[in-house]
C-alpha cells in the first residue's frame, strides 16, 4: 500500500520508523517482564537482537527498497517465536505476534497479510514443539493463528478500503461534479502530461476551447436548473466526439476544452465543427431530450483551435486556443476560429494567426 501524500522515500522512512518502534517496544516488554518478581525468564538473545535492530532499522531502513523492508515482518515474528521457545515459566509473549502482523497487513496489503499469517503459523508451531511436553499443545497454536488471521484480515480490509476512499477523493478533486468531465485542476495536470508525451514521441497535439454563447441569458430567462441541464448535455455532446486518448474538461462556468493527441489543424477543426453543429441543430440526434433540454432553446458555441508540434507548455497552448475562441466571439459567435498553422511562441508570448470557420465564414 502506498501512503497517500508521501513520496516513496518518505514512505520508506515511515515504514522504518514504525518497524524500529516495534523492535524497541519488544525489547522494553522483555526487560519489564524480566524485572517483575516471579515473572518468566526470557532468553537475552531476542532482547539483544531487538536492541541492535532498533538503531540499524532507523539508520539504514529508509535506504532499503520495499521488498527488503518487508523482511522486517517475518524477522520480528521469528524473534518472538524464539523468545517463546526459550522462555522458562508462563509467558504471554504470543500476543506480540500481532505487531509484525499489523505492520505487514498495513504496508503490504493482501499478499503481505497472507504471507505473515502463514509464517506466524509456521514459526509458532516450531516454537511450541520446542517446549516441554504438555506445554505446547495444539490449542495454543490454533488460538494464535486464528487471532493473527482475523486481525491481519481486518487491518488489510480497512487499509484497502481507506486506499479506495483516498483514490475516490483524489479523483473527485479532479472531476467536475456536474458534467463528470475533468475540472480545471484535472485538465491542467492532464495537458502537461499530454504535451510531454507529444514532445517525446514527436506528434501533433491540438487543444479546442469552447464556450456557450450568451449562456447568462439562458440562466436569467430559464433558471439555473435549466442552465445546469444544458451544461450536462454539452458534456455528453463532447464525450460523444472523443476518440480513445482524447480528453474533455469543463474549465469553469460555460467554458469547456478538449485535448486531442495526434490531431492536426484539420482534424481538430472538424471535431470543433461537429460539436458546434450538434449544439446549434435541435433534433432527436442532438440528445437534448434525454437531458431535459428543450429542442426550441437556441444554443450555440464559439470554439478556438490551437495546434502545437511541441516545444511549448500546455498553458501556452491553452492560451492560444483561448485567444482563438475569443476571436470567434468578436466575429459574431457560433463559429470556429483556428490559430492558423502551427501555433508559434515568441519569447513568452503566444502569437496565433487566426482563421475562422462557421456560418459567418462560409
Amino acid at each position: 500500500m502506498r501512503i497517500f501524500g508521501l513520496t516513496p522515500s518518505d514512505e520508506r522512512q515511515t515504514m522504518a520508523l514504525s518497524a524500529a518502534t516495534i523492535y524497541a517496544g519488544a525489547a522494553l516488554v522483555g526487560v519489564i517482564e524480566t524485572l517483575i518478581p516471579g515473572g518468566p525468564e526470557f532468553s537475552v538473545l531476542p532482547g539483544l537482537a531487538c536492541v541492535v535492530l532498533t538503531p540499524l532499522t532507523l539508520v539504514f531502513g529508509p535506504r532499503l527498497p520495499r521488498s527488503v523492508l518487508a523482511l522486517q515482518g517475518p524477522l520480528g515474528a521469528a524473534l518472538i517465536a524464539y523468545a517463546l521457545s526459550t522462555t522458562r515459566g508462563h509467558a504471554d509473549a504470543a500476543v506480540l505476534y500481532m505487531w509484525p502482523v499489523l505492520w505487514m497487513a498495513y504496508f503490504y496489503r493482501r499478499a503481505g497479510t497472507v504471507f505473515i499469517v502463514l509464517w506466524v503459523g509456521l514459526v509458532h508451531g516450531l516454537a511450541l514443539m520446542a517446549l516441554p511436553a504438555g506445554v505446547g499443545n495444539a490449542d495454543r497454536w490454533i488460538d494464535v493463528v486464528v487471532s493473527v488471521l482475523v486481525v491481519g484480515g481486518v487491518v488489510q480490509f480497512l487499509s484497502a478500503r481507506n486506499e479506495r476512499l483516498v483514490a475516490d477523493l483524489v479523483s473527485e478533486a479532479r472531476v467536475d461534479a456536474l458534467t463528470g468531465l475533468l475540472n480545471r485542476r484535472g485538465f491542467n495536470e492532464r495537458i502537461d502530461i499530454e504535451v510531454a508525451r507529444a514532445r517525446r514521441d514527436g506528434y501533433l497535439l491540438a487543444v479546442v476551447e469552447l464556450d456557450l454563447d450568451h449562456f447568462k441569458r439562458v440562466n436569467d430567462a430559464h433558471g439555473h436548473e435549466v442552465g445546469d441541464r444544458v451544461l450536462r448535455w454539452l458534456g455528453a455532446v463532447l464525450t460523444r466526439q472523443l476518440r480513445a486518448g482524447d480528453v474533455a474538461a469543463r474549465l469553469g462556468g460555460e467554458e469547456f476544452a478538449l485535448v486531442l493527441p495526434r490531431a492536426d489543424e484539420h482534424a481538430a477543426r472538424m471535431v470543433a465543427e461537429r460539436v458546434r453543429e450538434s449544439v446549434q441543430a435541435p433534433g432527436s440526434s442532438s440528445g437534448r431530450a434525454e437531458h431535459g433540454v428543450s429542442e426550441t432553446l437556441p444554443l450555440t458555441i464559439s470554439a478556438g483551435v490551437a495546434v502545437s508540434a511541441g516545444g511549448m507548455h500546455g498553458q501556452d497552448l491553452l492560451e492560444a486556443a483561448d485567444s482563438a475562441m475569443y476571436a470567434a466571439k468578436r466575429r459574431g459567435r457560433n463559429q470556429t476560429v483556428v490559430a492558423g498553422g502551427l501555433t508559434t511562441v515568441t519569447g513568452d508570448r503566444v502569437e496565433p494567426s487566426a482563421t475562422a470557420v462557421g456560418p459567418r465564414a462560409r
